[in-house]
C-alpha cells in the first residue's frame, strides 16, 4: 500500500494519480519516486480513457525534490543515480498510451513544473505561480523537464523560460501554451468532469489513436537520450558553491 501517492480509477474510466505530502508541499523524495512507478505501472495496464495527476492540498502541486533525499552534498554519481531515477517516471508519463492531465493545485517549482510538462496538458488554480527556477540555484532541470518543454511549447520561449528562470502566473502561461487553462481546484470533482467531458465523449481505441500520433511526432522514443543527456548536465552542476549555498539556506 502506498503512503504518499494515492491512486484510484474512477468508473468513467478515468484514473487520478495524487501527490500527498501536503505538509512537505509534495516534495519528491525517494519513496514516492518508488511508489509513482508502482502507481504508473498499474495504470498503462488498466483500461484507461486518461491519467490525471494533482497534488493534496492547496499549497503546492509538487515543489521538486524533498532535499532530504536530493542534498547538496551527493557527488555527481550520486547525484546524476538519484535524478535519473525521476527522469525515468517523467519519461514513462510523457510516453503514456493514453492523454495525461496535469491538474495543479498549487504552485510548482523546479522538479514539479518539471512533472507537470511531462503530462500531455495542464490546469491550473489560477491563485499559483510556476516556474522553472533551477537556473536560479546554479544547476539545471534535472528530471529531463527541460528537454519536455522543447517538445510542449515553442522552443525560442522554451529557450526563455529555462535562461530567465523566473516564476511565471498563469495568465502568462497561458500566453505561451504551457497552461491549457484554469480551474477551481476547491471544486476538483465537477471541474475535472468539465474538462475532460471531451474525453469520455470518445472510445479507448480513438484515444490511444491520437496518442500514438502525437507521440510519433512530438515525444518520440529517442527522447529518452535527450533526457538523460540534461539530467547529466544538472548532475555536473551539482557540487557548485551556488547550489550548495542555496540548498543550505532553504534547510535554515
Amino acid at each position: 500500500m502506498s503512503e504518499f501517492i494515492n491512486y484510484s480509477v474512477r468508473e468513467d474510466q478515468i484514473a487520478i494519480l495524487t501527490l500527498n505530502r501536503p505538509q512537505q508541499r509534495n516534495a519528491i523524495s525517494f519513496q514516492m519516486i518508488q511508489e509513482l512507478q508502482e502507481a504508473l505501472e498499474k495504470a498503462k495496464n488498466a483500461d484507461l480513457k486518461c491519467l490525471v495527476i494533482t497534488g493534496a492540498g492547496d499549497q503546492a502541486f509538487c515543489s521538486g525534490g524533498d532535499l532530504e533525499d536530493f542534498h547538496s552534498d551527493l557527488s555527481t554519481e550520486e547525484a546524476f543515480k538519484a535524478l535519473y531515477q525521476m527522469k525515468e517516471v517523467l519519461y514513462e508519463i510523457a510516453r503514456f498510451p493514453m492523454p495525461t492531465y496535469a491538474f495543479l493545485n498549487g504552485h510548482a517549482m523546479g522538479g514539479g513544473c518539471e512533472l507537470a510538462t511531462a503530462c500531455d496538458f495542464r490546469y491550473a488554480n489560477d491563485q499559483a505561480s510556476f516556474g522553472f527556477i533551477q537556473g536560479t540555484l546554479g544547476i539545471a532541470p534535472g528530471w529531463g523537464g527541460g528537454t519536455l518543454l522543447y517538445q510542449r511549447i515553442d522552443p525560442l520561449r522554451a529557450y526563455e523560460m529555462l535562461v530567465h528562470s523566473k516564476r511565471y502566473n498563469t495568465e502568462q502561461l497561458q500566453e505561451l501554451g504551457w497552461l491549457q487553462g484554469t480551474y477551481d481546484h476547491h471544486n476538483f470533482e465537477p471541474e475535472l468532469n468539465r474538462i475532460l467531458s471531451p474525453i469520455l465523449e470518445k472510445s479507448t481505441d480513438q484515444l490511444k489513436g491520437f496518442k500514438d500520433q502525437y507521440k510519433k511526432r512530438h515525444m518520440p522514443i529517442y527522447v529518452s537520450a535527450e533526457m538523460d543527456e540534461e539530467v547529466r548536465q544538472c548532475a555536473n552542476l551539482w557540487g557548485n558553491d551556488k547550489h550548495t549555498n542555496a540548498v543550505q539556506q532553504f534547510l535554515k
